[in-house]
């Protein structure tokens, strides 16, 4: 990628970027330093002299780095849909659909986003400006961010210019891009593994930290309250960035549809959120009449209700991966049937009802029974796909519907889609490994941090305790030794209980990141995080207590 490329994409010239854009808010930097420094000249002494500067240097940064930025995200974006793109127009191509056509076609899907105004380009090229197909592929491949889709559109130039027969080329190129793909998602992988050690890393730093923040002022006789405010800040703060970066990283492939169809699925799911919430309510009141549980446990128990919510999201979503696995073989079987029949897709459906698919029967027959009124067969097939939850589904059917209403040959087009749709729900086994990896990391490290930051406000606790009633010697006191008033210690437990609370919801997030499933599924990894806080805390503060021989 270029900074000429990024520009283009950005749709203005270097200079007006400059202008408009760069210029401010380098300005902006160099304002906001030079007014610290002279109206809160007292406030940056020491090592928070370079504050500051640090904002001035940062603005820079993203001024330069903000072109590249918006140029990977849209690259990413395209290459999230390219599996979608090539099967398509693979299946398109069965219909003997001429070649604009089917630029045309897929240039109209709006799923596909900046793929969809790529193509769109080429087609308005061809159409408006009266180029050749094969040098408007060629004039968009220098412009577009996405390597595999530029590579992709150079192939498809030269097959144009030597006379390929386009059907024989898309149907060769369902391999090709299809292996692009999967490294380009194994990549993405293999990232998330680089962040997991990156993550386990940088929270082992800051529990180090958290730690000194606890000890430090008994030594030193500094705030602790201020101390383990800032450590909270730089902790919550360094988990946002890495559920940020792993969003970028992972491919964008999520599970459940996008679909705004009110199905019995989602009725189900959003009814259990009142339940969870008022089972909250519930628990909280009865917290607060009984009165007398500690406050990490108390937090845990408040929250456990959540826990019916992430279940109903992740029985639904068990089932949706359960039909995605099931898809390959009915779609292959239906076209199989189909082009045994001339084409007709009801009666290879009603064939199909005696099959067993799994999860995938009920929705099949009841796909039968809406095209048997033969009402709308775009709307039953629409209705099927957002019944089955599934984002795959719903893209899918969407191709074949299309493909084979257009008079493509069923039997191909099923064969191309189901092979295209094994090889995709193969490569998210992979990833829902990588995640379920990831859970046991975060459930291990929630537990170590609070661990630690438990033991050494333990530590403290009891050395106050201890030292409040020693005798010094006349003329001595105990602050030439230690400090004793570090701070309220329930203020400093609530704050290392926040940072658990905090660390333990974003590294919920974190895994359904990884995983491609729900949000709402998340609440059961959270309120487990929450109870392993709790019980690291009652565990930690009583062995502390037990073994110092007080309590």
């Amino acid at each position: 990628m270029s900074y000429e490329k990024a520009f283009k994409n950005l749709g203005m010239e270097p200079m007006t970027y400059a202008k408009k854009f760069a210029l401010p808010i380098i300005l902006f930097g160099i304002m906001f330093a030079v007014l610290m420094y002279t109206v809160l000249p007292t406030l940056f002494v020491g090592p928070t002299k370079y504050i500051p500067v640090l904002v001035t240097v940062i603005c820079i940064f993203f001024v330069f780095s903000y072109p590249m930025s918006i140029l990977a995200s849209k690259a990413t974006r395209i290459d999230n849909n390219m599996h979608y793109y090539i099967t398509q127009m693979g299946s398109i191509a069965t219909a003997e659909t001429p070649r604009l056509d089917i630029i045309r076609i897929v240039a109209e899907n709006k799923d596909y986003r900046e793929l969809a105004q790529e193509t769109r380009k080429i087609y308005d090229l061809v159409t408006i400006w009266h180029m050749s197909l094969s040098d408007s592929c060629r004039f968009i491949s220098k412009l577009t961010p996405s390597i595999i889709f530029e590579d992709f559109l150079d192939r498809f130039a030269h097959a144009l210019q030597s006379g390929e027969d386009v059907k024989s080329f898309l149907f060769a190129e369902q391999n090709v891009v299809m292996n692009e793909y999967e490294s380009m998602y194994n990549g993405a992988l293999y990232s998330v593994e680089i962040v997991k050690e990156l993550f386990v890393s940088l929270v082992m730093s800051l529990i180090f930290l958290a730690s000194f923040a606890v000890i430090m002022p008994v030594i030193t006789g500094m705030n602790a309250e201020l101390l383990m405010a800032i450590v909270v800040v730089v902790f919550l703060v360094t988990d946002v960035v890495v559920v940020m970066f792993t969003k970028s990283k992972v491919p964008q492939d999520p599970a459940w549809n996008r679909s705004t169809a009110l199905t019995k699925d989602k009725i189900k799911l959003y009814r259990s959120i009142p339940i969870s919430i008022g089972g909250c309510i519930l628990v909280g009141i009865a917290l607060m009449i009984h009165g007398n549980i500690d406050t990490s446990i108390a937090v845990a128990m408040f929250l456990t209700p959540l826990v019916y919510t992430g279940h109903v999201a992740r029985k639904i979503e068990k089932s949706i991966r359960r039909k995605d696995e099931n898809f390959p073989a009915f779609i292959r079987s239906l076209g199989s049937s189909a082009g045994a029949r001339g084409g007709v897709i009801d009666d290879a459906l009603k064939a199909l009802r005696i099959h067993d698919f799994g999860p995938l029967t009920q929705d099949v027959n009841n796909l039968y029974k809406m095209l048997a009124t033969r009402i709308d067969k775009f709307a039953s097939w629409n209705h099927f796909s957002a019944n089955t939850g599934s984002n795959l589904i719903q893209r899918f059917c969407v191709m074949f519907v299309e493909a084979t209403n257009l008079g493509g040959q069923p039997e191909v087009i099923g064969d191309i889609i189901a092979t295209n749709f094994h090889r995709i729900v193969n490569l998210r086994k992979k990833r829902s490994q990588s995640a379920n990896s990831l859970v046991g990391v975060l459930y291990g490290l929630t537990g170590g941090i609070g661990f630690t930051m438990y033991i050494s406000l333990g530590v403290v606790g009891l050395m106050q305790d201890m030292f409040a009633t020693v005798e010094m010697p006349a003329g001595m006191s105990i602050g030439m030794v230690l400090y004793t008033n570090v701070g309220n210690m329930s203020t400093l437990e609530n704050m290392v209980l926040g940072i658990m609370i905090g660390h333990s919801f974003l590294s919920a997030i974190l895994i359904r990141i990884v995983d491609g499933g729900h949000m709402l599924s998340s609440t059961i990894d959270f309120v487990i995080m929450v109870w392993i806080s709790g019980a690291s805390a009652v565990v930690t503060m009583a062995a502390v207590s037990s073994l110092l021989g007080i309590g």
